[in-house]
């Protein structure tokens, strides 16, 4: 049975006869409260997935993983999309942390991304993803 402090709006908490099962197979879920059922919008992966769920951010920390520091226009070849939307998305990942904005002072001026500690640590999801569409994507 759901409290009344506890977040209503989530799915999986919704249907009793699958909360259970959800436990079990979400252990991980919520690092900040203990067990899914008590997990609210403020959890700490509600909010990592905030991040990496924007436009682009998983593509630009992927660019960056595999060529360790790229200027803005071979970030915008690699990712695509608009140079307004990957200012944006290249501003917040700077903001949470996860890469590095240096600039050179020359003419004209060049500025470098790469990617922080946390955003070098974040390989080893890329690794457990590409694993997981070489299993479950490529075989449809």
């Amino acid at each position: 049975m759901i409290q009344e402090n506890e977040c209503k709006s989530l799915d999986h908490a919704n249907k009793s006869d699958k909360v259970t099962n959800t436990n079990e197979r979400l252990h991980w879920h919520c690092l900040q409260h203990e067990g899914n059922l008590n997990c609210t919008s403020e959890c700490v992966l509600q909010n990592a997935l905030k991040i990496f769920g924007k436009k682009h951010s998983m593509s630009i920390i992927r660019a960056l993983l595999r060529h360790n520091k790229l200027r803005f226009n071979k970030l915008l070849d690699a990712v695509g999309g608009s140079p307004k939307t990957l200012t944006k998305r290249l501003r917040e990942l700077e903001e949470h942390g996860l890469l590095d904005r240096e600039t050179y002072d020359e003419i004209p001026p060049r500025v470098e991304y790469s990617l922080t500690k946390p955003g070098k640590d974040l390989e080893d999801i890329f690794e457990r993803i590409s694993i997981w569409a070489g299993t479950w994507i490529a075989s449809r």
